[in-house]
């Protein structure tokens, strides 16, 4: 995994991580971080898809 900007002349710095290169049998190795449990979680959603991402919050209106 990278962290610089995706083939760019100048290799601009980026935030973002590039995970191309990284084989999807490979996810489930990935070290218990926030990054590695998010790939798996992502993978896992799209293999096996299940509801309707929802998203709720309290107003106070």
């Amino acid at each position: 995994m990278g962290v610089t900007g995706a083939g760019t002349a100048v290799g601009l710095g980026s935030d973002l991580v590039d995970v191309t290169a990284l084989p999807l049998d490979e996810i489930d190795t990935l070290p218990d971080t926030v990054l590695g449990d998010l790939l798996r979680r992502v993978v896992a959603d799209v293999l096996a898809p299940g509801a309707e991402p929802v998203a709720a919050f309290q107003s106070s209106l």
